[in-house]
């Protein structure tokens, strides 16, 4: 990819990593942040909200909820009112009716909000017009191309989201690769709604703003996955990513065929140790983990489309210390995602 300036953000739960690739550069040169993730940056909004005895009024976009979730919870027990509209109110639940309960009061126009006292936030997963206003001080032009990592469960209000989303995963290792899983703006599946809210708040911020944005959207397990494989010193390769909130692991070729995957819960591995742990991976190495045996655990699945033997072992996230392989020698495992999708985009044809 020669000539390429690519702004890649990878949004996670604790931090939100982003690298500003540019071809021409060295590595090492190119602008890189670890900033607060945003869902930890609406949460801190909601509880400054709570302490100064203000009611909100959520505006924007459907986000990662996990922290500003737990904040708007804490908010109204605090007495406090939470009105939203209802892209914003999806965050939270994806039946709309649950977020009801929760004590969100969803309306469908912001000409509905009348109170006076009301402190506006807007829910947003991609900071564009922060990182435009830094990058434009320290005079850098955003790139035309934007990348995106997030985390989706996928929209199913009348379905387990851990079952659904595994069904996705389990679907599309049938019918493509791992970088089946890195979509262009324009053809995000419908079900993804929080991929596609991230594509249309940067196109809304593009429209606003003058500018033209090329988004492509990828999920963080499978942006760190590829971003670990530049490591592989063989295949197929047994990759796993121990991030902050799932574990997945994946049997990859080099070409990007999945012959075997299953995702969990940290959490849960974490409680079951470190020698559980080993024994589960030996386990799904061998053909002996069900789907079952991973949902009912509380995680999300397990699906085996060939089994093949591992060349190597590689481990990457912020809990390797779970694990029983190698760590990934990445030149910055911060950014594992961010080079995994710049990797994907490479492979797809598209670079």
């Amino acid at each position: 990819m020669k000539d390429m300036r690519i702004l890649t953000i990878d949004v996670g739960t604790g931090t939100q990593d982003i690298l500003l690739y540019d071809s021409n550069k060295n590595l090492k040169n190119c602008v890189k942040l670890i900033l607060p993730s945003p869902t930890r940056i609406v949460a801190s909004k909601i509880k400054k909200a709570t302490e100064m005895d203000k009611d909100i009024f959520l505006s924007g976009y459907t986000m990662g909820g996990g922290p500003c979730t737990f904040a708007i919870k804490e908010h109204i027990r605090a007495g406090k009112r939470v009105i939203s509209l209802p892209k914003p109110a999806l965050t939270f639940n994806d039946d709309l009716k649950r977020v009801k309960e929760m004590g969100v009061e969803v309306v469908e126009e912001k000409e509905e909000r009348q109170e006076k006292n009301l402190l506006e936030i807007e829910m947003r997963d991609v900071m564009l017009s922060e990182f435009n206003s830094f990058f434009g001080s320290i005079n850098v032009d955003l790139p035309e191309k934007i990348f995106v990592a997030v985390q989706d469960h996928g929209f199913s209000p009348k379905m387990s989201n851990r079952k659904f989303r595994f069904k996705v995963f389990e679907r599309t290792v049938k019918e493509g690769n791992i970088y089946s899983f890195f979509y262009p703006g324009n053809d995000v599946p419908y079900y993804f709604n929080r991929m596609r809210s991230v594509v249309e708040s940067i196109k809304d911020f593009g429209e606003e703003n003058g500018f033209e944005f090329d988004v492509y959207v990828i999920d963080t397990v499978f942006a760190a996955l590829i971003g670990a494989m530049t490591d592989a010193r063989d295949f197929p390769a047994f990759i796993l990513n121990f991030g902050n909130s799932h574990t997945i692991g994946a049997v990859v070729e080099k070409n990007g065929e999945i012959y075997s995957i299953f995702e969990h819960h940290t959490s849960i591995l974490r409680k079951r140790g470190k020698r559980w742990i080993a024994l589960f991976l030996k386990k799904f190495l061998n053909g002996e983990i069900s789907n079952e045996d991973v949902f009912n655990d509380g995680g999300h699945g397990a699906f085996i489309k060939d089994l093949v033997k591992p060349k190597d072992f590689i481990s990457i996230g912020p809990n390797t210390e779970l694990s029983p392989y190698r760590i990934a020698n990445l030149y910055d495992t911060m950014i594992a995602g961010n080079l995994g999708m710049i990797r994907a985009y490479g492979e797809t044809g598209d670079g």
